[in-house]
């Protein structure tokens, strides 16, 4: 009868250890959002660009969101439409997730303001759904926005004849308070919308 009562008692010390080490688990896998997910690199350079409204745009002015910065230009001949159509899936869930334009901003900076004119920067923004409250396509003058990139680790490469080549495929990841926390290389095939969703929803529930 106690050896019984023994392995009775043993079962549920051994059931309510296992609840104990679940719970754990799934605390410090989803109940601590608000640890940061990468730590500061620097202070994020802060610009002064023009939307495709004629809106005057800068970093500064949107402090209080998690916010992506990705450097691109409409007659990239590879990269740039499908990492913009990533970006519109971030966009997407953050959407789901009542995050997006509150809290979270996109912002796409083009390398060829000569031929990215604001019509251009429309037509190929509007393929991918857009909210341009949240989403904001930017141009400024050339020479600004290579110094704006390279502070960021973006460059892009001319030939010659003044074309362009190609340039660094690179996603900035910003913080509520304006500070570079990570760059993303958006060829990286592990590369995810839900990974990066996930970050600014980090970055969003981080204490000021």
């Amino acid at each position: 009868m106690k050896t019984q009562l023994a392995q009775h008692w043993f079962k549920i010390v051994t059931v309510l250890l296992l609840v104990l080490i679940v719970g754990a688990v799934i605390y410090q896998t989803n109940g601590n959002k608000s640890a940061p997910t990468y730590k500061i690199i620097k202070k994020a350079t802060d610009f002064q660009l023009s939307g495709i409204d004629n809106e005057q745009v800068s970093l500064q002015s949107t402090n209080g969101k998690a916010r992506l910065i990705y450097f691109f230009y409409t007659s990239c001949p590879d990269v740039c439409y499908p990492t913009t159509l990533f970006l519109s899936k971030v966009q997407d869930i953050l959407v789901s997730k009542g995050d997006f334009t509150k809290q979270a901003e996109i912002f796409s900076i083009t390398f060829d303001p000569n031929r990215d004119t604001v019509d251009k920067l429309k037509n190929f923004a509007t393929q991918y759904h857009p909210d341009y409250s949240g989403w904001k396509f930017l141009r400024g003058t050339e020479e600004s926005v290579k110094a704006l990139a390279n502070s960021y680790g973006a460059a892009v490469v001319k030939d010659n004849k003044g074309n362009f080549v190609t340039h660094t495929n690179t996603i900035a990841l910003i913080d509520k308070k304006g500070n570079l926390r990570h760059s993303y290389n958006a060829n990286d095939i592990e590369l995810t919308p839900q990974l990066i969703a996930a970050d600014m929803l980090k970055l969003i529930d981080e204490k000021e």
